[in-house]
């Protein structure tokens, strides 16, 4: 497992829970010590009790002669700890990654980096509406592993499935990595939504005309559409829009509540990934020519500094009147 955050560090709980021989990689020295002597990561999820067939270490090296490789790395470092761990992975070991993001130069999913480094791999992609905090806490949760390697998926389901924790498959990587990628646009828009006080109404079309805008272009650059009616897709994006605790939801409500762009990435204080994810998303968009109202408005108002003056309206923009895509 690659990262030692609360995703990194859940993964590799589940997978110890299954009995397997685990190495968790993370760049901070004195936590992956305080795994190994203490059990416990302090820094992200300090109340899981960590299993003894799990190992911390901050030397990459020790990821070679693993089966299979789990990414959980930000975005914006994916690339590079990928060629780091590049020289310790064999062409048989299965590459999978459960980091949901874009690469800030152009619409590089994670996947896409992985085959670019690892032509030969199996390579696979985690995505669906995984709170870490709550799996680690038993909570039923689902995910989906998706790959056109049909022993990758396999394995992927043996390694990480629990009584808690379901392992559905699907064979559409690149619609399941949109999903994950794109909903965080759509959570900022219904934060800023929840800020406006809006009711359940606008929340409930904000979230339904979003998942219309991340199928269009799914659709448009090759993915699947069907694709986002599984949990990658709506059900990632209800869990995103609803919870207080994703980082893209609360980086909008301060937005709705009057707070500049500036001011409510301080208050966040950590990466929010649906501010990059739409400045590359709105230069496809306009490329491709797919309509995606709730982008254009969105980039205006983050990026150009359009004033939202109070109003949801400002947000949804210029919405189409077609009701339901993909219908003849």
């Amino acid at each position: 497992m690659l990262g030692g955050g609360s995703w990194g560090t859940v993964l590799a709980h589940l997978a110890s829970l299954n009995g397997y021989e685990v190495t968790l990689w993370m760049r901070d020295e004195d936590l992956a010590n305080q795994i190994n002597t203490e059990k416990i990561n302090g820094n992200y999820l300090p109340g899981l009790s960590l299993k003894d067939n799990l190992v911390a270490t901050s030397a990459i090296q020790e990821i070679s002669n693993s089966n299979s490789i789990i990414y959980c790395i930000p975005s914006d470092a994916f690339r590079e700890v990928a060629v780091s761990a590049e020289p310790y992975i064999s062409v048989e070991t299965n590459l999978v990654s459960a980091t949901k993001g874009v690469e800030s130069s152009g619409f590089n999913l994670m996947s896409k980096i992985l085959s670019e480094i690892h032509p030969e791999n199996p390579i696979g992609v985690i995505s669906g509406p995984n709170l870490a905090e709550e799996i680690a806490s038993s909570q039923l949760s689902g995910t989906v592993i998706a790959s056109t390697y049909k022993n990758l998926r396999k394995d992927m389901v043996d390694i990480l499935s629990s009584d808690f924790f379901r392992v559905y498959e699907n064979t559409d990587p690149y619609g399941v990595e949109m999903g994950g990628a794109l909903k965080n646009i759509y959570a900022i828009a219904c934060g800023i939504a929840d800020g406006l006080n809006s009711g359940e109404n606008t929340i409930g079309m904000m979230m339904t005309r979003g998942l219309g805008e991340m199928s269009r272009l799914a659709a448009n650059l090759g993915a699947n559409p069907q694709t986002f009616l599984g949990l990658a897709g709506v059900g990632d994006l209800i869990t995103t829009c609803a919870s207080p605790l994703s980082r893209n939801h609360q980086f909008g409500k301060f937005i709705g509540n009057g707070s500049s762009i500036d001011e409510a990435k301080m208050q966040i204080g950590q990466t929010i990934e649906g501010l990059k994810t739409l400045k590359v998303v709105k230069e496809v968009s306009d490329k491709k020519n797919v309509e995606m109202p709730i982008v254009d408005s969105l980039y205006k108002i983050i990026y150009k500094g359009e004033s939202l003056n109070g109003s949801i309206q400002k947000v949804l923009g210029k919405d189409m009147i077609k009701d339901v895509e993909f219908i003849n």
